[in-house]
């Protein structure tokens, strides 16, 4: 498969960091934003997509984007960076939720849909990887001693339950498109502890070679395998790994 990439939910510029990582991996990346921010993105060549999430056509406007700048689209990754989001909605309110849901479910249901839709009405294989970096919530915080003395912004309900709603949607598309050809899901995840999570150009450096390998595999992940978590840093599959 081509190196080829679409980047969604860290957004710039945010995401700048990770783009610049898998752009100098050899990707050639399109990342939602705004066209403004570019200078986030100090790669060449990195390509700016605006993005509502709250819209479905947005969704399908950006996977549109992709595929005219790449012809299609080869491999997706839906991040959702939960310290990120901890910082950025901390107020557990009416008017904040909103906001908060667009942000962080909907948009990225809408995206992984039309994702594999494409994907199917292409006939042409893609991966779709999920990446979720943790944060404890203010429950975690509660139960856990280590934590309180390590957290000092605890995820508030909103975020902790949004954290919960992506791996269980990830899992669960994970198992819904395993056994089709066109689709490959990948789900990525690791806490703040995890040495290569902690930096984006880390983790873009681990996932560029962990994407190849298993371009390599003689057979895709299957379902099974598919929806369970691959902790980021983990070796690279062979060709037995992910099978068994």
């Amino acid at each position: 498969m081509g190196k080829n990439l679409l980047i969604a939910g860290k957004d710039l510029p945010a995401g700048g960091e990770f783009a610049d990582g898998m752009a100098l991996a050899g990707f050639s990346v399109v990342i939602a934003g705004k066209p403004e921010e570019k200078k986030s993105a100090s790669s060449s060549g990195i390509i700016i997509a605006p993005w509502n999430k709250s819209s479905s056509i947005s969704a399908r406007s950006l996977v549109i984007q992709a595929e005219t700048a790449f012809g299609s689209i080869e491999n997706a990754v839906l991040y959702f960076d939960s310290p990120m989001y901890a910082s950025q909605f901390t107020s557990f309110s009416v008017d904040e939720c909103p906001r908060a849901l667009d942000a962080m479910t909907v948009g990225y249901e809408y995206l992984a849909m039309e994702l594999l839709n494409r994907f199917e009405q292409h006939k042409t294989a893609g991966k779709l990887i999920f990446i979720l970096k943790t944060h404890p919530s203010v429950k975690d915080v509660l139960h856990s001693s280590q934590l309180k003395n390590s957290t000092s912004s605890p995820a508030n309900p909103i975020v902790g339950a949004a954290e919960a709603a992506f791996a269980a949607f990830a899992e669960n598309v994970a198992a819904y498109a395993g056994d089709r050809k066109t689709a490959t899901v990948l789900l990525v995840s690791g806490d703040f502890q995890n040495e290569v999570m902690r930096k984006d150009s880390t983790l873009a450096s681990w996932l560029s070679g962990y994407i190849e390998a298993v371009d390599a595999l003689k057979n895709k992940p299957n379902a099974k395998s598919s929806s369970s978590w691959i902790k980021a840093g983990a070796k690279n599959p062979g060709s037995f790994s992910l099978f068994h």
